[in-house]
């Protein structure tokens, strides 16, 4: 009888210990499969962030470019931005 008692509580110990290991393989790989599809998302999301980056990029050195080649674009651009004027000449400033 103690011979069958033990055999039960070995088998009951083991059917347990697979049952927790299988849970926690499983809660494993969710968690896995959830922080994969997170960093995927988040990686669109910095590529697209990039993609943006560089197009500004793009735009900010033509404009460098032309205020370092282009007097006469320097020179809107100031007026423009900064309502400078020559001496004697009236500006008037058009709020939109």
């Amino acid at each position: 009888m103690e011979d069958s008692a033990k055999e039960r509580v070995m088998r009951y110990f083991w059917r347990g210990l697979i049952i927790a290991l299988a849970i926690y393989t499983v809660v494993v790989c969710i968690s896995t499969v959830w922080k994969i599809t997170r960093t995927h998302f988040r990686k669109a999301e910095v590529k697209h962030h990039i993609e943006r980056l560089e197009a500004k990029i793009a735009r900010d050195s033509i404009f460098i470019e032309q205020i370092q080649n282009s007097p006469d674009f320097l020179e809107q651009f100031a007026r423009e931005q900064y309502h400078m004027q020559r001496s004697g000449e009236t500006v008037y400033i058009l709020e939109e």
